[in-house]
């Protein structure tokens, strides 16, 4: 390997990076915040390593959800390739050198391992599968809510008028409309027929 590799620590609004030679030896390592200003910084170090090297550095890190996002915006919007590790993965391939747990220390592990293991290179994906994947979490989040909610009332159901779901489908509107104008017996008792 050539080229430089670049490996970022993610956490939330900042990240941990550093940079080694093909040697293995770290030339510069420090904390950036993802903001215009520190971005535009880290744009000017990414560009004077291609303009030395006349290649791009490899650049990896870890995908935390919503704090990695920044990041991999900034990636994309300037077209620099990136390595995009999986949390699990990025774990197994640093156990054997991780001796304490720390941003500094995750980010050196990362760059280290690189020279080791192939990894692939993140492909941008279109935008109609993030929207579609999306929509699929909201999805699932509100059918588990749902479920949390259908046991909870089958619960409440139970302890004070049980004969209802014996009547009616529990799925139905018109099951929740009578739940809703009585909730217990002894208001259906002060009723005629």
């Amino acid at each position: 390997m050539k080229q430089h590799v670049m490996a970022f620590d993610v956490s939330m609004g900042k990240s941990y990076m550093v940079v080694y030679n093909p040697m293995k030896t770290c030339v510069m390592e420090k904390e950036i915040k993802h903001n215009r200003p520190e971005f535009l910084e880290l744009k000017k170090t990414i560009e004077d390593l291609i303009s030395r090297d006349g290649e791009q550095p490899q650049i990896v890190f870890e995908a935390t959800g919503v704090y990695s996002r920044q990041l991999e915006r900034f990636m994309q919007e300037n077209g620099y390739s990136y390595c995009l590790l999986n949390p699990l993965e990025s774990k197994i391939q640093c156990s054997a050198l991780r001796i304490h747990k720390t941003d500094r220390s995750d980010a050196h592990q990362l760059a280290l391992t690189h020279f080791s293991h192939e990894r692939r290179e993140y492909t941008v994906e279109n935008e109609v599968y993030h929207q579609l994947k999306r929509c699929s979490r909201y999805y699932d989040e509100l059918d588990d809510e749902l479920s949390i909610v259908r046991n909870r009332m089958h619960k409440l159901i139970q302890e004070t008028f049980p004969e209802l779901e014996q009547i009616f489908t529990k799925k139905s509107a018109l099951f929740l409309n009578v739940v809703q104008l009585y909730p217990h017996p002894d208001f259906v008792l002060v009723l005629k027929r």
